[in-house]
């Protein structure tokens, strides 16, 4: 099991290196690395600070998913297990992925383990039901402005229907025959299905989770919308906030390291929709991959000064989460 996660690990780096390498042949490296070496201090230090406020909100989320499934961490726990978590997720090509390594911190601080496989399951469906119903909302405001709107603006309906058809598929497993309750991933779904409904259609439950979520997302499109002014970029916030969380869509199917090269592709593409040459889109986009990894470096300080934590145990806790 070890060595397949390692396997695993060097897979997504080898895949990220190869869509990379794909994308500067396509497009050409130097004029993105022209572009990038005339980086405006200014913006760039303002989309630092920015992004910072990311790890708050990412934390608060957290919270608010554990506290629907009766967990408790701290404000301050929350925080340092998600930025560890985070270092993990952009910087570290490492056998074990963040959300595994903030969910053995929080294992290890006391909680469950059934509550904290369902906080992270759970947060990261909130996080993609508030990220289409933003886009949905905004798109109509910007979809005279697109490139092939028309059809950009049928996809955000179809995964809109789908994320919520999904949800309510998610909630409605308790209901499989009983019969099926003797399989341990069933009874784990069973379980998963009374959180998601605690979660989710409690209305100040769902407010908190979805709420933090929205900000999110809000936040990181503001980043990538002063990275563009950085890079002297035309891009209005209103079409950051429309077309850059369509691409972490494209980031959750985990085949690269922290996204890399599948963020590029997605960006290159959906920001051609608003005339954005393909050069400035991927240096915009290695230009926030940079800035996310940056503001994720000070996690390695707080792992290393976590108490009763070991990367083999954390190994071990993410084969868990993986048979489970």
């Amino acid at each position: 099991m070890k060595y397949r996660r390692w396997l695993g690990a060097v897979f997504k780096v080898a895949i990220s290196l190869v869509l990379i390498v794909v994308l500067f042949n396509a497009i050409g490296v130097e004029d993105a690395v022209a572009r990038l070496s005339q980086v405006n201090s200014v913006w760039l230090s303002l989309a630092l600070v920015v992004a910072l406020f990311q790890i708050v909100l990412c934390s608060e989320r957290w919270r608010g998913v554990l506290a629907a499934v009766d967990a408790r961490l701290s404000a301050k726990d929350a925080w340092i297990f998600w930025y560890i978590g985070a270092f993990f997720s952009q910087t570290l090509p490492s056998s074990v992925g963040g959300d595994a390594v903030r969910g053995y911190l929080a294992f290890k601080h006391g909680l469950s383990f059934a509550q904290v496989l369902s906080s992270l399951v759970l947060e990261r469906v909130a996080t993609v039901l508030a990220l289409v119903v933003l886009v949905a909302v905004l798109t109509p405001f910007v979809v005279a402005d697109l490139q092939g709107g028309e059809w950009f603006q049928r996809a955000v309906w179809l995964a809109l229907a789908a994320a919520l058809g999904g949800t309510a598929v998610m909630m409605a497993l308790d209901r499989l025959p009983a019969s099926l309750t003797r399989f341990r991933v069933v009874r784990g779904l069973v379980v998963l299905a009374g959180d998601a409904r605690r979660a989710l259609l409690h209305p100040v439950r769902a407010t908190r989770a979805m709420g933090w979520s929205f900000l999110g997302h809000v936040n990181l499109s503001l980043v990538v919308y002063l990275l563009a002014r950085a890079l002297n970029i035309e891009l209005s916030l209103l079409l950051c906030l429309v077309l850059f969380p369509p691409s972490l869509l494209a980031q959750i199917v985990p085949i690269s390291l922290a996204g890399w090269g599948v963020r590029e592709g997605a960006l290159v593409a959906l920001f051609a929709l608003a005339g954005v040459a393909a050069d400035e889109a991927l240096a915009l986009s290695i230009l926030y991959g940079l800035v996310m990894a940056v503001i994720s470096l000070p996690g390695v300080v707080l792992w290393l000064a976590a108490k009763r934590r070991t990367l083999k145990d954390a190994e071990a806790f993410a084969a868990k989460v993986d048979a489970a």
